[in-house]
């Protein structure tokens, strides 16, 4: 934008005023209000509104979009024809940043939401010592109802109203207060003024929040200033005097104090030092007396232990005494335990052995009398079987004592010559018991040497076989 174009209308206006001076400013585009807002023309001038010639987004083809972005740090007054469209927030305004947007619209204004720093001074204000002064005032406000400032004030008159409100209340507070506090016109001594100036513009719906007001420079006339330093010089070498003198008394007063102090510390050392001597002479006396107790207690102790220790060693021998016989009579009674129960389990095993020794006979005095019983039961079956068998058998007996006869060389005497004790050498009886012994042999290979001899004689044989197997 042209400045010296700004300044002309500006004079048009009314022209700048002493200190900071709000404006309204157009701009040729809504996306120049960054650019513009921050700018002081001049270095009097302070934009707080920005009315844009254009605010719609065009493409490529000159025609215009249906969205528009609103820049951050303004809130935006919209219209339709003139009237007022509202927005979503609480002054009715758009807020910043993208919405859709009719091209029938139009952004009229755009309305800082920075804090603006409003500095102006106050000429020939009388404080409470009647002395003529003049103030820089900084006050600090934000515009909360946009709607409210634009349509009932606008900048340049609440420029004027906020000139003739601290105007009127730094006087006041002023012709309160003394020349040497007038700078301590800040913080929570001016929260009165605040808190005046919002509710009088809280009245007049002006939308306008005060956040501080602070006073940050104070000149007075030369005359008095001079006037006040030769005071203030004459105050300081008078000031200057009276402390040189009570410097001195001080330094007087150190001195002695500190001989007096000097002196003190010596006899306090000495009286320390005796003190000391004293107590160690006790504390060795009473060392010498704890040593020569402590040695008659530990001789006490010995004596006590020793004492002690003959004790339990007799009591020692005693209790192992009394142990030993303990364990002897122990010893003995397992020892007849033992042996009662070794004689008694001897006893046990003894009778056990005789009733299995009697009952093991009796088992096999049954086992031979069950054999025996089988046996006569066997031959009393196989009697009749057997009847050949057993004349053969005694047949083999005659053959068996002929044998013996004619091998031992026997005569055979007939009872009546034992009797009569004829001739002992019966030669013809010996050959005819033999003649006779070999035609029985003969008899009986020719008997054994039959078919049915055979045939009759092998079940019997069988029969007696498993019979004597069984028995045995």
């Amino acid at each position: 934008a042209d400045f010296t174009d700004m300044a002309e209308e500006f004079g048009e206006l009314g022209g700048s005023k002493e200190g900071t001076t709000l404006v309204e400013l157009s701009v040729r585009h809504i996306n120049d209000a960054h650019s513009m807002i921050g700018v002081h023309p001049h270095q009097k001038f302070t934009p707080v509104t920005l009315v844009p010639q254009s605010s719609q987004a065009y493409c490529c083809c000159c025609v215009p979009l249906c969205y528009i972005a609103i820049p951050s740090g303004f809130s935006a007054i919209v219209t339709k024809f003139g009237a007022d469209v509202p927005g979503d927030l609480e002054d009715k305004t758009w807020s910043p940043g993208f919405h859709w947007f009719n091209p029938l619209l139009k952004v009229s204004y755009l309305v800082s939401k920075q804090l603006i720093v409003f500095d102006t001074p106050v000429r020939d204000v009388k404080t409470a010592d009647a002395i003529t002064v003049n103030l820089d005032v900084v006050i600090l406000f934000e515009i909360k109802d946009a709607s409210n400032f634009v349509y009932t004030m606008g900048p340049m008159k609440f420029d004027d109203i906020l000139r003739a409100a601290q105007d009127e209340c730094l006087r006041q507070i002023a012709c309160e207060t003394p020349l040497e506090q007038i700078y301590d016109l800040y913080g929570e001594k001016t929260k009165h003024v605040v808190d005046e100036l919002n509710a009088r513009f809280a009245r007049q719906a002006i939308g306008v929040d005060i956040k501080h007001f602070t006073v940050k420079n104070v000149r007075i006339p030369r005359a008095i200033a001079e006037e006040l330093q030769d005071k203030t010089l004459l105050d300081v070498s008078d000031n200057m005097k009276q402390m040189q003198v009570s410097l001195d008394r001080l330094k007087l007063n150190n001195q002695e104090g500190k001989s007096k102090y000097k002196e003190e510390l010596e006899n306090a050392k000495s009286a320390a030092k005796q003190q000391a001597e004293v107590t160690i002479s006790n504390a060795e006396k009473d060392t010498s007396q704890v040593l020569a107790q402590v040695e008659r207690d530990i001789a006490e102790v010995e004596a006590a232990r020793e004492n002690d220790a003959r004790q339990i060693g007799s009591a020692a021998e005693l209790e192992a005494s009394k142990l030993k016989s303990q364990i002897l009579a122990v010893e003995r009674d397992a020892k007849s335990k033992t042996k009662a129960q070794a004689g008694r389990v001897t006893a046990e095993a003894r009778s056990f052995r005789e009733q299995k020794l009697t009952a093991a006979k009796i088992e096999v005095a049954k086992k031979i009398a069950n054999g025996k019983r089988a046996l006569g039961e066997a031959e009393g079956v196989a009697s009749a079987a057997f009847a050949a068998r057993r004349a053969h058998d005694a047949e083999m007996k005659r053959m068996e004592i002929l044998e013996q006869i004619v091998s031992r060389d026997l005569n055979i005497a007939t009872t009546q010559e034992n009797t009569m004790r004829f001739s002992e050498d019966n030669h013809l009886v010996t050959q005819v018991a033999q003649q006779g012994l070999q035609a029985l042999k003969a008899t009986f290979a020719d008997l054994t040497e039959r078919p049915f001899f055979r045939k009759e004689l092998r079940p019997v044989q069988e029969e007696m076989m498993m019979t004597g197997s069984s028995s045995d």
